[in-house]
């Protein structure tokens, strides 16, 4: 009964959308008309591609909006009544970013619209902070030894690798914080074997940024370096994937220095499902 409701948890929290204060991802910008002048009080809508989440504000006495969202691909949309109104598609973003789009609205007579396809900038210049992401993309087509995720910030900017610690995101003793889906999840007390950082399934993960400095408050106690991973989700149609590993020392050929095969064995099956529960508005993943 326990493992049961265990269960029930973990897909009710798979379940809602994924929006965590240290991880979030935002759109920020100012709403002009044609003039240049300011428009307080412009609705600014963002709805999630895959999801159909919506996410709305409204821009303030100086015309600018700041709508905090959940990653991934958007359609922003901006409406005041007199003004058609505008719609930017194309629009993405990862874990930790901030995007600027600053929109601008035209006077209109009649009902109409204006829609500019563009992508968010791949540089964020508002910030010092040296990380980098590692998108779906790149968590899916790379091929990693072990299956194991975290081997992947070797990509990051500011990663590093040495023969006594590994690379440093796994070894963070207490100096660093792995983040998912924005709860801190690092082992605050490690034994001499273990690294205290708990496993997930490579499957299981969407994204990830990797922060080695000058990250800001939000993101907690740490003083080395910040992992913030977001978990896939469930959209608005049904997918789902099975995946094989095999590695066995059969395959192996002898140890040079001993002379004979050295036993080996790392075998992984991982499959995951998701779709939606009401389309638009809850969805489920499990893995």
């Amino acid at each position: 009964m326990t493992r049961f409701r265990s269960l029930v948890g973990i897909v009710t929290l798979l379940a809602l959308p994924v929006l965590a204060h240290a991880q979030e991802a935002a759109f920020v910008g100012t709403v002009t008309d044609t003039t240049g002048s300011v428009l307080p009080g412009v609705t600014v809508t963002a709805v999630h591609a895959a999801t159909g989440n919506v996410f709305e504000t409204v821009t303030d006495a100086t015309g600018a909006y700041r709508l905090p969202v959940r990653v991934g691909g958007y359609r922003v949309t901006a409406q005041l009544p007199g003004f058609a109104t505008v719609v930017r598609e194309g629009l993405g973003l990862l874990v930790g970013q901030e995007t600027t789009v600053n929109l601008q609205l035209a006077v209109s007579g009649v009902a109409e619209s204006v829609t500019v396809t563009g992508e968010a900038p791949l540089v964020d210049v508002t910030r010092s902070a040296a990380s980098g992401n590692i998108d779906s993309r790149q968590l899916s087509e790379i091929p990693v030894q072990g299956r194991d995720w975290q081997d992947l910030t070797m990509l990051a900017p500011g990663s590093r690798n040495n023969s006594v610690d590994q690379w440093a995101g796994r070894n963070m003793r207490g100096s660093g914080q792995l983040n998912l889906d924005g709860q801190q999840v690092t082992t605050a007390i490690v034994s001499e074997t273990g690294d205290g950082q708990p496993s997930f399934s490579k499957d299981s993960i969407a994204e990830f940024q990797f922060i080695t400095n000058r990250f800001d408050a939000t993101q907690g106690r740490s003083t080395e370096m910040q992992v913030n991973v977001i978990t896939k989700s469930g959209t608005n149609a049904f997918a789902g994937s099975a995946a094989g590993y095999f590695r066995h020392d059969r395959f192996n050929a002898a140890d040079h220095v001993v002379g004979e095969v050295l036993p080996y064995q790392n075998q992984q099956l991982s499959s995951t499902f998701g779709g939606p529960i009401k389309r638009d508005k809850v969805h489920f993943f499990a893995n």
